[in-house]
């Protein structure tokens, strides 16, 4: 049980009505909770809060996703959850913001770095590597690199 906004958390519910990014942090305190939110399936406002705090367009973050635009709107319009693959990659970049945000310490300045050409991925930037698991992935490891002081 966690603690979120004054509000209690129990990981364990099935029917937890998450919807921004932050009260999904909470889920992600084992692979099972992980697993569980993102067969319950996400709903439009998570993935609103999401484009918000990532400033992704409906275009970008259909990219990043492989959901397409149209199938983006339409769960937008009707409220239907995002299931599957779709809540997994959409977990993945949530989980990629905490902890960008984390490392840096501001929203802005993460979001910075992501947009800005950097040594370690041939002078690319970190953004251009989150279509897929294995670029959100070398992107948290970067995170990582930077929090434990080692830069390239």
């Amino acid at each position: 049980m966690s603690t979120y906004r004054g509000q209690m958390y129990n990981s364990d519910t099935q029917n937890t009505e998450l919807h921004t990014v932050e009260e999904a942090a909470i889920a992600y305190g084992s692979p099972t909770s992980r697993i569980e939110l993102s067969r319950q399936g996400l709903l439009p406002e998570f993935v609103q809060d999401l484009m918000s705090l990532f400033t992704f367009s409906k275009t970008e973050l259909s990219k990043l996703t492989a959901i397409s635009t149209k199938t983006l709107e339409r769960h937008m319009q009707s409220g239907k959850r995002f299931t599957g693959l779709q809540s997994d990659r959409l977990l993945e970049l949530a989980q990629l913001y905490h902890e960008g945000v984390n490392t840096f310490g501001k929203r802005e300045k993460f979001l910075q770095w992501l947009k800005s050409p950097i040594a370690a991925l041939n002078q690319t930037t970190p953004k251009s590597w989150l279509d897929t698991h294995d670029g959100i992935q070398m992107i948290s490891h970067e995170l990582g690199r930077i929090r434990h002081g080692i830069f390239s």
